[in-house]
C-alpha cells in the first residue's frame, strides 16, 4: 500500500509490450527447458537451474525496514517501519554452467587475461503478511533479484530470444558465439548494420575468414537478423565487457542491481540495490593484485570465511523512484530497455532498509537449503509489479524451469 495519503488509485500503466512478444515467451520458455535438459550430461547428469545453477551460499539473514523511512517510501514492504523480517539470501553465478569463478587466459599479443562473471544476489524475504502476485507455494514471500551491474546485458525479450536460440544452436548449450557474431564482424568492417556481409578483400586475413566462413555455415540462424537485432548485440557486448572487467573477490561485499524496474505503488516506479554498509569493504573488491592465484571456487571461499566472524555484516537497501511524468515520455527506456541503467544524479538512491547477517556455520553446507527453493521476481506484493519485457519473460520461464528441475 502506498501511505503517502489514505486513497487508493488505479495504478498506471507504464509498458509498451511489442505485439510479437507473448510468442517470443512462449518459445524462449520451451527453448529454456531443452537446454536445462541439454546441459545435463555435462552437469553430472544432474538438472540445474536454466540460469544461475552455481551457488556460492545460502544463508539465514534479518531484512529490517528503517525506522526513520519518509513517508513518501512507505510503499509495500516499507510502509511497516522498523519491521524486521526473516529472509534468506543466495549469492550465484549467472553463467548457465558451473564453472570456475574466474575465467583465465591471454589475449591476442599474449598477455594474460581475467574475465570475470555476472554475480547474483537474491533475496527471499519470508511470510510478508499480504498477499502476492505469485504464491511460493503456499507462502506469501516477497523476493529482490539482483546481479552486480545497473543494466542487464540483454535490453529485451527480443533480444533474449536471440541469446537463447544461439545457446541452443551451441553444442554444450552453453555458448553465446552466435549471438555476438554480427558485432565481431561489424567491428572487423566485414558487415553492415543490416547483418549483410561485405564483400571479401583480396587476402582476407585468416581470422576474418574463419569468422565469415562461420556466419555463412550459419545463415539460416541469421536469416531474420535485423539493424534492430544489431543495436541488441552492440548493446549486449558493452555491458558484457564491462562485467567482466568488474572484480569481484567477496559476494558478500559487491554491489548489487536489480537493472529491471518494477512498480513503487501505483503512480511511481522503482529499481532497487544493495551495497555493504561498511564502504572500506566495497573499494576492496577493487585489488586484483591476487586474482591470478584465486581457485576455481574462491568466492564461496570467500563468502564463508567472512560469515564464520563473530561481527554481523551489514547491508544497505536502497530505492532510485522515478515519477510517472519522468516515464511517460520514456517508456522504451526507463521501462522497455534493461540494459540501460538510470541517471544516478537525476534518481538519487536512497536507503529504506537494511540487511543483516548474522555468522552461522558453513554456507556451503547450507547450499541445499536454497536448492530446491524458486526466486522469481513475481513473487512480489502487488506495489512491487515487476515491469518490462525481461520482467514479463522471467514470469513463465523461471517458473517452468523450477518445475522441469524439481520434476525430474
Amino acid at each position: 500500500m502506498d501511505r503517502r495519503d489514505g486513497c487508493s488509485t488505479e495504478p498506471l500503466s507504464f509498458e509498451r509490450i511489442p505485439e510479437m512478444e507473448d510468442k517470443w515467451r512462449k518459445e524462449i520458455t520451451a527453448m529454456t527447458v531443452e537446454l536445462q535438459d541439454k546441459r545435463k550430461s555435462i552437469q553430472n547428469d544432474e538438472i540445474l537451474r536454466g540460469v544461475h545453477p552455481k551457488s556460492h551460499g545460502c544463508l539465514d539473514a534479518e531484512f529490517t525496514v528503517n525506522c526513520d523511512i519518509s513517508a513518501e517510501l512507505q510503499v509495500g514492504l516499507f510502509a511497516h517501519p522498523g519491521k524486521c523480517f526473516q529472509a534468506k539470501i543466495r549469492y550465484s553465478n549467472a553463467d548457465v554452467l558451473k564453472r570456475a569463478d574466474l575465467e583465465k587466459g591471454h589475449d591476442p599479443t599474449g598477455a594474460r587475461l581475467l574475465k570475470h562473471g555476472s554475480r547474483g544476489m537474491a533475496i527471499k524475504v519470508l511470510d510478508v503478511g499480504e498477499p502476492v502476485l505469485l504464491d511460493d507455494g503456499c507462502a506469501q514471500n516477497q523476493d529482490f533479484l539482483m546481479v552486480n551491474s545497473p543494466e542487464f546485458a540483454f535490453r529485451n525479450v527480443r533480444d533474449y530470444r536471440r541469446l537463447t536460440q544461439a545457446l541452443c544452436a551451441s553444442a554444450d548449450g552453453a555458448d553465446p558465439l552466435l549471438f555476438f557474431l554480427p558485432g565481431e564482424l561489424l567491428k572487423r568492417g566485414m558487415m553492415d548494420m543490416s547483418g549483410n556481409l561485405l564483400p571479401a578483400p583480396a587476402n582476407e586475413p585468416q581470422q576474418n575468414a574463419r569468422l565469415r566462413a562461420l556466419f555463412e555455415t550459419n545463415s539460416d540462424f541469421f536469416a531474420e537478423f535485423a539493424e534492430e537485432d544489431m543495436q541488441g548485440v552492440i548493446s549486449a557486448a558493452a555491458v558484457v565487457g564491462e562485467i567482466q572487467a568488474t572484480p569481484v573477490r567477496n559476494p558478500l561485499f559487491a554491489p548489487y542491481f536489480s537493472a529491471a524496474p518494477f512498480r513503487f505503488g501505483n503512480d511511481r516506479v522503482m529499481r532497487f540495490s544493495v551495497v555493504p554498509i561498511n564502504s572500506d569493504a566495497m573499494a576492496s573488491q577493487a585489488d586484483i593484485s591476487a586474482f591470478e592465484n584465486f581457485g576455481d571456487d574462491y568466492l564461496s571461499q570467500a563468502l564463508a570465511l567472512s560469515v564464520a566472524d563473530n561481527d554481523p555484516i551489514k547491508l544497505s537497501f536502497r530505492v532510485q523512484v522515478a515519477q510517472s511524468e519522468d516515464i511517460k515520455n520514456d517508456i522504451d527506456g526507463m521501462i522497455e530497455n534493461a540494459a540501460r541503467a538510470w541517471d544516478e544524479d537525476q534518481f538519487t538512491h536512497t536507503e529504506v532498509a537494511q540487511v543483516t547477517i548474522n555468522p552461522q556455520c558453513q554456507p556451503t553446507e547450507l547450499v541445499d537449503t536454497c536448492k530446491p527453493l524458486l526466486f522469481t521476481p513475481w513473487h512480489a506484493v502487488a506495489d512491487f509489479e515487476p515491469l518490462g519485457g525481461i520482467n514479463r519473460l522471467r514470469k513463465p520461464v523461471y517458473s517452468t524451469s523450477a518445475a522441469f528441475r524439481r520434476s525430474v
